[in-house]
C-alpha cells in the first residue's frame, strides 16, 4: 500500500511554512492576515521520526546511515547557504534584516546552533529555515549511534539521549548560550512521537479510513486553537494525530500532488529567496489594503511552489545525481539505504 495521503501531507506542511513567512513580508499586510503555519515544521519532525524507524533494518550500519542522511540533506542546504552568502555580499537589500558574517556562514554550513545576526534572540543559520535541519541532523546523529544496539533498545536509547540533552540544556539555559537555548526546545520530542508511531505501525496498528478523516480534522483543529502550551503539546501532539491519520486515509494518486510532496524539501529551503524577490518587485504594484494582502499571499504560494518544482528537478536531483526519495512506502528499502 502506497501512502499517498502522507506524501501529500509533506506538501501541505511545506506550504504552511511558506504561508507563515509570507504573511510577515509586508508590514502593511499583516493586519489582514492570520498568523499561522509554523506547525509545518512539527509535522515534518513527526514524519521524520516515523520514517527513520520505518527504513532502519537490523543490519543497518551507523556510518552508512549517517552518510545517506548527509547526502540527502546537505547538498541542497549548502547550495542555498552559499547562495544566501553571495546575495548578502552583492545584493543585501533583497532581504529585510539578514547580514553576512564569515563565522555565521561556517556555523551554518556545519549545522552548529548560533545566534542569528538579523533577529535577536533566535538561533537561526543564515538561511533561516535551516534551523529545523539542525534538529534533523542532531536526530540523525543520535539515531545513527542507536544502530550500534539491538533493535529492541534503539528507541529507548534515542529517547534517553534526547531527554538527557533536553534536561541539561534547560538547566543551563540562562539566555546566553545558543546551544542551551536551541536544545531546550520541547519540539525535539516530536521525533520520538514519530518513532513510536512507526513501531505501532510495524506491529499492525491500523485505523479505518473513515475514522482517520475525523482524526485528521481533530488534529488540524487543535493546531489552530493557539493554546498557551509547550510546543510539544501545542503543535507536536496535533501533528502526531495528523500524521497518524494520513497513514490510514485512502486517497487516489495524483501525479501533480506526488510531485509537490517530492518537491517539499526544495520548497522549504527556496521559498525565502522567492519571497524576497516578490516583496521587492511585486508587492509595490499591488498597493495596500485587504485585497492586496490576499493577492500577495496567493501569488507567493503559487510562485514559490512552481519555482520549487524546478529546483527539485534541476538543482536538487542534479546535486544528488539521482531522484530524491519520493517517499515510496509501498516497498521496503534495502538495508542501510533510504
Amino acid at each position: 500500500m502506497r501512502l499517498h495521503a502522507l506524501q501529500y501531507l509533506r506538501a501541505i506542511a511545506a506550504l504552511a511554512v511558506v504561508y507563515s513567512h509570507t504573511v510577515i513580508q509586508i508590514e502593511g499586510y499583516q493586519q489582514f492576515l492570520a498568523q499561522a503555519g509554523s506547525f509545518g515544521v512539527d509535522i515534518f519532525f513527526v514524519i521524520s521520526g516515523f520514517i527513520m524507524i520505518y527504513i532502519a533494518k537490523p543490519d543497518t550500519r551507523p556510518v552508512a546511515f549517517f552518510v545517506a542522511r548527509i547526502r540527502r540533506v546537505v547538498p541542497l542546504y549548502w547550495f542555498f547557504t552559499f547562495l544566501m552568502a553571495a546575495i548578502l555580499l552583492l545584493m543585501p537589500s533583497v532581504f529585510k534584516a539578514t547580514v553576512f558574517r564569515w563565522d555565521t556562514l561556517l556555523q551554518s554550513l556545519a549545522f552548529i546552533p548560533h545566534w542569528s545576526t538579523a533577529y535577536e534572540g533566535f538561533v537561526w543559520p543564515i538561511v533561516a529555515p535551516g534551523w529545523s535541519l539542525i534538529y534533523e541532523m542532531y536526530f540523525y546523529l543520535v539515531f545513527a549511534a542507536s544502530l550500534l544496539l539491538a533493535v529492541r533498545f534503539r528507541i529507548l536509547f534515542i529517547s534517553v539521549v534526547i531527554t538527557a540533552v533536553f534536561i541539561a540544556a534547560t538547566l543551563l539555559n540562562t539566555g546566553q548560550s545558543a546551544l542551551a537555548q536551541f536544545f531546550s526546545e520541547s519540539m525535539v520530542f516530536e521525533f520520538i512521537l514519530g518513532m513510536f508511531l512507526a513501531v505501532a505501525w510495524k506491529r499492525g496498528f491500523r485505523l479505518p479510513s473513515s475514522t482517520s478523516w475525523y482524526l485528521l480534522l481533530l488534529g488540524f483543529s487543535l493546531l489552530f486553537l493557539d493554546l498557551p502550551l509547550p510546543r510539544i503539546l501545542e503543535y507536536g501532539v496535533p501533528s502526531l494525530l495528523i500524521v497518524t491519520a494520513c497513514l490510514f486515509i485512502q486517497v487516489k494518486e495524483y501525479s501533480w500532488a506526488v510531485l509537490l510532496g517530492d518537491a517539499s524539501y526544495a520548497l522549504y529551503l527556496s521559498h525565502i529567496f522567492t519571497l524576497g524577490v516578490l516583496r521587492k518587485f511585486v508587492a509595490p504594484y499591488l498597493g495596500e489594503g485587504q485585497t492586496a494582502a490576499y493577492l500577495f499571499v496567493l501569488i507567493s504560494l503559487v510562485v514559490c511552489t512552481v519555482i520549487s518544482v524546478y529546483i527539485h528537478k534541476w538543482v536538487d536531483n542534479g546535486l544528488l545525481r539521482h531522484e530524491r526519495l519520493s517517499f515510496p512506502l509501498s516497498r521496503a528499502p534495502q538495508a542501510g539505504k533510504a
